[in-house]
């Protein structure tokens, strides 16, 4: 019986049985009709589980270590954001089990794992409601805005802490639970591949998103590094357009899923050219 390591003969057959009914569809489109059969948003996120597993496989049994469990860490559930790799920005947590899972994360090794939500109106997110690829994050900062078992005055504002971070890499979202307290996360990593050397490819959407930023009056973070103009890499370029278009959440997660680097290149240039 075929299972989701089968996908890309998968869709071939699904191909080769639409063609016998005179209907033809994509290599592309038999992908992701594939990946929605497994429940998944899209083949980004069916590819980056692939690869997590064959590199699984592929380690000897000899030199695999005696404890198989993915690692985890202490996670916070997103609701209104999207957040890019070396990016660095503040979130505002109020869910006790975010801030049981900071608190966590600043006495340990100060990484959080940022999963975004599929929909923000789920307060007790599980595995189903959050997307598979997220961000694994440096905790920087942390500021409590309000302490509520002190406070006897009205919430004016739905957060308990402002805290600082930074982006680290993409990572695949293996399990998501709150069972006990806090938010936990086991992840595999995701292996993007090598930078493509490709200064060709990067002049034009370059020069989209400096045109971008000016008639969208947004001013570009300081803490960017390299900067924009001395970029080299195409993902990174990539992720730096994503984190400024405006989008709705699971159009900016589509962004995130994309691990092909120029194929996400790609993507945020055509965004900017049909939506200047």
């Amino acid at each position: 019986m075929r299972d989701f390591r089968d996908a890309k003969t998968m869709a071939q057959t699904l191909r080769e049985t639409l063609s016998t009914k005179s209907l033809t569809i994509s290599h592309s489109e038999s992908l992701e009709m594939v990946s929605r059969m497994f429940g998944l948003a899209d083949w980004n996120t069916l590819s980056a589980i692939l690869q997590a597993t064959q590199r699984d496989a592929a380690v000897p049994a000899a030199a695999r270590p005696l404890d198989l469990k993915a690692i985890s860490y202490p996670a916070i559930p997103l609701r209104d954001m999207v957040p890019f790799p070396t990016m660095s920005f503040p979130i505002f947590v109020g869910r006790e089990k975010s801030m049981r899972a900071l608190d966590q994360a600043f006495k340990s090794h100060r990484r959080v794992v940022l999963a975004v939500q599929r929909n923000g109106a789920v307060d007790e997110p599980g595995l189903e409601d959050v997307y598979e690829i997220g961000v694994l994050a440096k905790l920087i900062q942390q500021m409590r805005v309000i302490d509520r078992a002190a406070s006897s005055q009205p919430m004016s504002f739905p957060f308990d802490a402002k805290v600082f971070l930074q982006a680290d890499r993409r990572i695949l979202i293996r399990r998501f639970r709150g069972e006990m307290g806090t938010y936990e996360a086991e992840i595999a990593e995701i292996d993007e591949g090598p930078i493509p050397d490709v200064p060709e490819r990067i002049l034009g959407p370059m020069l989209r998103f400096e045109k971008y930023l000016d008639g969208h009056q947004i001013q570009l973070a300081q803490t960017i590094w390299p900067p924009l103009r001395q970029t080299s890499d195409p993902g990174r370029l990539a992720d730096i357009i994503a984190s400024h278009l405006k989008l709705p959440i699971s159009e900016k997660h589509g962004l995130l899923a994309t691990l092909d680097s120029l194929a996400r290149l790609e993507k945020v240039d055509a965004l900017m050219v049909n939506n200047p």
